[in-house]
């Protein structure tokens, strides 16, 4: 057995969908994101303020730190994040976890997105509920997905990344 840590092996990103074209389904664009990062964020309970982290992080990219849960975010960046220097900004009040390899990002946009969406959760997606840089964990279908809406008729899903092909 070897003695090499888990943290000496570099990931290889590659992007979970072939598609590198935006797919077109009449007035409705869906866009696999193979550029960015997806970064976990777990606040230290009692400590981290979204507000102030959202401040703090929002020249990396707009609308980026999305809610996942109780004291957890997800920090979407459509550029390669620098992990070391955003756990510097958040040291002490939240741990950061690279969830790059781990998620895909869907981006969805059109005048009828929300009725497409509609479709497949209970969330409720009209302007006033659901305002642009709002992200809630909902179920599409039956698979678990963070949706934010990043635009006026602009959404993302984060979804688990699945492995089409074994690894040796």
């Amino acid at each position: 057995m070897s003695d090499a840590l888990m943290s000496d092996f570099p990931l290889t990103r590659r992007p979970a969908v072939d598609a590198v074209e935006p797919i077109r389904f009449g007035a409705l664009t869906l866009e696999i994101v193979t550029e960015g990062s997806v970064l976990q964020l777990l606040g230290q309970p009692g400590i981290f303020d979204a507000a102030a982290a959202s401040a703090a992080l929002a020249p990396l990219a707009p609308n980026a730190l999305r809610a996942t849960g109780p004291g957890q975010w997800f920090l979407v960046s459509d550029e390669a994040a620098d992990i070391d220097q955003i756990a510097a900004r958040l040291a002490g009040i939240a741990h950061v976890v690279d969830q790059t390899h781990g998620r895909t990002r869907l981006r969805i946009r059109g005048p009828e997105v929300r009725r497409v969406l509609a479709k497949g959760t209970a969330v409720d997606l009209h302007r006033q509920a659901f305002a642009v840089g709002h992200a809630t964990m909902t179920l599409i279908g039956h698979i678990g997905a963070n949706l934010a809406r990043t635009g006026e008729d602009e959404f993302e899903l984060l979804v688990l990344r699945i492995c089409r092909k074994p690894v040796a």
